[in-house]
């Protein structure tokens, strides 16, 4: 076993899935599992309740566990989060935001996806583009119900 130290981040993409469904609290739960299973020691969980497109600085969950890793002293700290997507929504983002934990020397898991550097680890940004498709026409959809297009 090890004393790892792990940090777990959980969204969902709005307040109202935030109060209607058990998303936040479900993804905790995985990933409190998947920690232990590998001996980790959570020390904090940040939750978002907002879109995971756009700039992760303004997901107030994701700007606090940024700033937690910015003011800790150990560098042997492991950011969890249960599913490639609820990381971000975003091609761009997605790529800036690894560049981001990599600053402070902070490893990803993720529960779904091994990050690696062989060619399948390489299908990250591919599983990226994809949520960002997702996202945007989830968008454009919502646009025409509220417009009456057909």
């Amino acid at each position: 076993m090890t004393d790892r130290k792990a940090l777990i981040h959980c969204r969902v993409s709005s307040k109202k899935q935030k109060h209607d469904g058990d998303g936040l609290h479900s993804q905790e739960h995985r990933c409190r599992d998947y920690a232990a299973a590998r001996g980790y020691v959570v020390e904090a969980v940040f939750h978002d309740d907002v879109s995971g497109g756009g700039d992760f600085m303004k997901r107030p969950g994701m700007a606090a566990l940024l700033r937690f890793l910015k003011h800790r002293k150990r560098d042997d700290c492991v950011v969890i989060f249960d599913d490639l997507k609820r990381f971000a929504r975003d091609t761009i983002f997605h790529l800036k935001l690894r560049q981001e934990l990599a600053a402070y020397n902070a490893t990803m898991e993720c529960l779904n996806f091994k990050f690696e550097d062989a060619p399948e680890g390489q299908f990250e940004t591919m599983i990226a583009a994809q949520g960002q498709l997702e996202r945007l026409h989830r968008r454009q959809t919502l646009r025409q119900v509220r417009d009456g297009a057909p």
